[in-house]
């Protein structure tokens, strides 16, 4: 009864819902941009669903993103939106609920026009010397964190990977040349702190 009420209200309240979600990052300090278009439908009597027997309820298919990928789009009875990772496995919850992925693609949108830094071993720590950053508790969850500013952006994201759970991204954007200064400069402080913790363990 909880699987039919939940595809039941899925369908009324986001049924047809379709929007593109623009990226940017850097690779091999190249830029590349991309867009990927997001779909609120499920398969009517085709929508396959499997109880969640490590975590109690149910799972059903949704579409989803449109790109092509061995994992499928899910939503649980408890609301909270994930996937299986490879088709078969167990239930992997991403975001806590429908809305906060819709904010969190939003924020991923608005930034795609400004500068995507590249990811760095010192991006993590560079971050912790932005000032002015304000969580978005909206598009967050304990696995995906959004900070702005301004001028910059920084979103901490946990990985898939079931054998590293620990593994954390930051990636970070500015915009205007406030933000790209602001953003240099605790790149050079992270760098230096780095650095400095290096020389402190070698003399130790």
């Amino acid at each position: 009864m909880d699987l039919i009420i939940r595809c039941e209200g899925f369908e009324q309240k986001y049924g047809g819902l379709r929007y593109d979600v623009r990226h940017s990052l850097v690779v091999n300090r190249e830029r590349y941009e991309g867009s990927y278009q997001w779909e609120y439908n499920h398969f009517g009597l085709n929508t396959r669903a499997r109880q969640d027997r490590g975590g109690g309820g149910w799972s059903f298919e949704w579409a989803g993103e449109h790109v092509s990928k061995p994992c499928r789009d899910l939503l649980h009875t408890d609301g909270s939106v994930g996937t299986d990772v490879d088709g078969g496995s167990p239930y992997l919850p991403l975001a806590p609920s429908i809305p906060h992925l819709i904010e969190s693609h939003a924020l991923t949108d608005t930034v795609a026009t400004w500068r995507p830094w590249p990811v760095a071993a010192d991006l993590a720590r560079a971050a912790d010397f932005l000032d002015d950053l304000v969580e978005v508790p909206e598009a967050s969850w304990r696995t995906s964190r959004w900070r702005l500013s301004q001028t910059v952006a920084v979103l901490d994201v946990d990985s898939w990977d079931r054998t590293n759970p620990q593994r954390r991204r930051t990636r970070i954007w500015s915009r205007e040349e406030t933000g790209h200064r602001e953003v240099q400069a605790a790149l050079d402080r992270a760098r230096q702190t780095r650095h400095q913790d290096e020389a402190d363990r070698d003399q130790r």
